[in-house]
């Protein structure tokens, strides 16, 4: 886990119940007493980038210590040549629709700074034209990303990350009830949860020793067009869940599943034939109910 101003430290993690353990020292560290909220950004190579939010939902000022293990010094993160980011939790008795109010911290130190025209860019790289008021400190132009999820407000949402560039741009994030990156994309499906999005049927070479990957048919395109050339989506059954990575040929014309695939399938009891089906779970493509259909055994 890393820190923006070179704090890193190693954590282990339990698959049985799903948690991280070993953060003692980085809540004392950064004094951290409750109420803050953190960021993880899985980059690869079991490493998280995390930032750290205070209780109004700004960024914090990240102060100049390192772990007990590291032997070098703290990096200076200055705002906003760094970037800087914001939270805004979204509450259901407020109705967002367009506008958002960033935290005390923004208004009194980057406000100035910022231009009264301003870009969006959301999680599939579309840019969205916004405005920035500064007699009323409001941010608008967010009424496009609901077009694109294809709802009327942000109110069944968790929360919006803002990271500004110091310039005129916004990247933003939405977030889930499930704490989970909801991709914005005018090309999402909306309102199929209880249909299956793609199936994966078992081959022998898929049951490998060292399986070299679990292609996806081409008849799924609607569904893998969505993902990233690198990408990960959840899959969920019962109370477990598995994340499995996405890998896309050189082509982009062809998704095989890859890391976590072997875990997958020990856990499941998986044989070939079996079917493995892929729904929907809260017209999200990076989570997904799974169910196994058995291949139907015959008897001597």
């Amino acid at each position: 886990m890393r820190v923006r101003n070179g704090y890193q430290i190693w954590l282990d993690y339990v698959k049985v119940n799903q948690r991280f353990f070993g953060l003692k020292s980085f809540f004392k560290d950064f004094n951290l007493r409750g109420g803050e909220s953190l960021l993880f950004d899985y980059v690869g190579d079991f490493k998280f980038n995390v930032l750290i939010f205070d209780i109004s939902g700004s960024e914090i000022e990240y102060p100049l210590v390192m772990h007990e293990s590291q032997d070098c010094w703290a990096r200076n993160v200055v705002y906003p040549d760094d970037g800087w980011s914001f939270v805004n939790y979204v509450r259901p008795s407020w109705n967002v629709v367009d506008m958002v109010v960033p935290p005390f911290y923004f208004i009194e130190n980057i406000s100035p700074m910022v231009p009264d025209r301003v870009e969006y860019v959301v999680s599939s790289g579309q840019h969205i034209i916004g405005s920035y008021c500064h007699r009323e400190f409001e941010l608008s132009g967010l009424a496009s990303i609901c077009h694109m999820l294809g709802i009327q407000n942000l109110n069944s949402l968790n929360n919006l990350v803002f990271s500004y560039d110091g310039r005129d741009t916004f990247k933003v994030a939405v977030f889930d009830n499930s704490m989970l990156e909801v991709l914005v994309s005018p090309n999402v499906p909306r309102n199929v949860s209880n249909d299956i999005a793609f199936e994966v049927l078992v081959q022998p070479s898929h049951m490998l020793e060292y399986c070299h990957g679990v292609d996806l048919s081409v008849k799924f395109r609607n569904i893998t067009d969505l993902w990233n050339t690198k990408d990960s989506f959840t899959a969920y059954h019962k109370n477990r869940c598995w994340r499995l990575q996405i890998k896309k040929r050189r082509d982009v014309k062809r998704a095989a599943l890859h890391e976590g695939w072997i875990q997958f399938r020990s856990d499941m009891e998986l044989s070939i034939g079996d079917v493995c089906v892929f729904r929907w779970k809260n017209d999200n493509i990076h989570n997904f109910n799974v169910q196994i259909v058995k291949k139907a055994r015959t008897v001597s």
